[in-house]
């Protein structure tokens, strides 16, 4: 491995020491050490209404790394950091194989190219609006509803009353800048934090967390699992393997489903808990620590339950044209005029009712062969021979296929608006064509493996692809596992975290889980069924900001 690149600040150390406490700025720390995965801001964070905590500059403070806005919300600096996947040179390797992850800060590379010759890369989450950049801040907490001004805004508050996409569960629409309780409000909300009186401000920094950011908080959760060896630096640490990673309000009773001696306060809704409370009643084993991502006081808390929080960066542009025909058949031939599909493509089935051929549907397919235009078959799909006739004039059945985008490098994430005809729309062919490029995540569509609800890990093999570049590390980034590291009950390394597989149009994706999750909760988990309109009791608020 090529030696670490000397900064101009001294030998290996990055930026200048910290003026009042020695800390290193920006240094993201070693996995499984104290402070790990957040750090001291190098930028002019104060001109943009973000200012240090007690505590922001010491390591091993309950406050490292943490910061507040004017308007009070608490948010997390992220550090950038290099990461590597599977290499035989990484620290863990021995253990974990191909899914051990190495981090190394900043100052360690000079450069991309040095550290992708050493197997490194800079994740996606490092690069907005065309610029490489030196970290990003993330909400400590889902958002509450707070006063400002005259008016409410989305606030990171502890112990606060979580927002949700619904009218019963403190409703988004109650802030200033939003007016439904549907999905995409969320970009509104985030436009407003530094506005005047709650009002969306259109130079605002904020936007809600994208798919990048939550991806590495995702992966840094991992590696530092992975270099734990005690409670010391992870509270959530578990030496057995099976539950080693942070815990969650998740059982639907105010707790997690593998620790039930960790509680939450509950909002006064179903059993949901409010706001960073892990901890609450207090007890052997319930501490606030065992929420976070780091299983430290500094670390961004409820990543794993109470609310699902929705990501920007990512959709897909989807149609669901009618089925009109299939035959019984060893290898059956499904009628779609104008299917526009080529051997390869991935569609989705839906809406099928007639006995039998409910075999096909809520499930992924591949496409083997298309005679013409108009027909196409698949690839393991079942033999047909003895199912009655379909009957297209009376079932419902439908294919969905569709393209999936994420964000352009040169899109600046603070520019992504709520709608769906604008060039800067978050959905709809135009904002998507301006806004973002094409990707093809992998998708298990071997019948019967095939349908929806998919974990991540499978045995020992590899998850993620650890490319240092390309296609493959830009799903990497984007936390789509590879097709090997899908199954139906996924790995304790990776949680067993849910993927919901699925295409849909305006696709608005979900990360994280909700209070009633169970074990499909986690830091990985990413359901793909949601869209923009949505509206939902346990989807949430969580801002970031890139500081310029």
């Amino acid at each position: 491995m090529s030696p670490p690149i000397h900064s101009p600040f001294g030998p290996g150390q990055g930026d200048p020491l910290s003026p009042r406490f020695g800390g290193r700025l920006n240094h993201i720390g070693t996995p499984g050490g104290v402070g790990f995965g957040v750090g001291i801001c190098p930028l002019n964070h104060a001109a943009h209404g973000i200012f240090e905590l007690p505590g922001t500059r010491i390591l091993g403070h309950d406050n490292y790394g943490n910061y507040i806005t004017a308007s009070g919300a608490v948010c997390i600096w992220r550090p950038m950091g290099w990461y590597r996947i599977g290499h035989v040179d990484n620290p863990t390797y021995a253990t974990y194989g191909v899914n051990s992850i190495d981090i190394k800060p900043e100052w360690f590379f000079s450069s991309d190219a040095a550290a992708n010759a050493a197997g490194y890369a800079r994740h996606r989450a490092f690069i907005d609006g065309g610029h490489n950049v030196r970290g990003f801040t993330r909400d400590k907490y889902p958002n509450s509803k707070q006063a400002w001004g005259a008016g409410y805004i989305a606030s990171s508050v502890k112990n606060g009353l979580p927002i949700s996409c619904h009218a019963d569960h403190n409703p988004i629409a109650d802030l200033t800048a939003c007016s439904v309780n549907q999905y995409y409000e969320v970009i509104n909300a985030a436009k407003a934090r530094d506005g005047v009186d709650g009002a969306a401000n259109a130079s605002s920094i904020w936007h809600q967390s994208s798919v990048f950011q939550r991806s590495w908080v995702a992966l840094l959760a991992l590696a530092h699992a992975q270099a734990a060896t005690s409670t010391a630096n992870c509270a959530w640490y578990d030496a057995t393997g099976i539950a080693n990673f942070a815990k969650g309000c998740n059982n639907n009773a105010l707790s997690d489903v593998n620790d039930t001696s960790v509680k939450w306060e509950s909002d006064g809704y179903s059993n949901c808990g409010k706001a960073g409370s892990a901890g609450y009643g207090g007890g052997a084993g319930n501490v606030f620590a065992k929420s976070t991502c780091n299983g430290q006081n500094c670390g961004e808390a409820d990543v794993n339950g109470l609310m699902w929080e929705p990501v920007i960066g990512m959709t897909c542009v989807a149609t669901s044209p009618a089925i009109e025909g299939i035959t019984s058949a060893a290898t059956p031939v499904f009628t779609v005029t104008g299917h526009g599909l080529s051997a390869g493509s991935v569609i989705q089935i839906n809406g099928i009712t007639q006995a039998n051929w409910t075999n096909f549907k809520d499930k992924l397919w591949t496409v083997a062969a298309t005679p013409d235009a108009n027909t196409f078959t698949l690839e393991t799909a079942p033999d047909t021979t003895a199912y009655a006739a379909y009957d297209a004039g009376a079932d419902p059945g439908t294919i969905t296929k569709g393209t999936f985008y994420v964000a352009k490098q040169t899109t600046a994430m603070k520019d992504f608006t709520s709608g769906t005809a604008s060039a800067t729309d978050h959905w709809g062919t135009t904002g998507v064509a301006a806004m973002m490029d094409a990707v093809t995540p992998a998708f298990r569509t071997d019948y019967p493996n095939n349908g929806f609800s998919q974990r991540f890990g499978n045995g020992a093999g590899q998850v993620l692809s650890g490319e240092p570049s390309g296609a493959a590390w830009l799903l990497d980034c984007a936390g789509f596992p590879l097709v090997t590291g899908l199954s139906a009950v996924g790995s304790s390394q990776f949680g067993a975290d849910s993927i919901y597989q699925y295409i849909r149009d305006q696709c608005f994706r979900l990360a994280g889980g909700y209070w009633g999750s169970s074990t499909y909760a986690g830091a990985w988990a990413a359901p793909l069924n949601n869209f923009r309109t949505n509206s939902s009791h346990d989807v949430g608020v969580r801002l970031a900001c890139y500081i310029g």
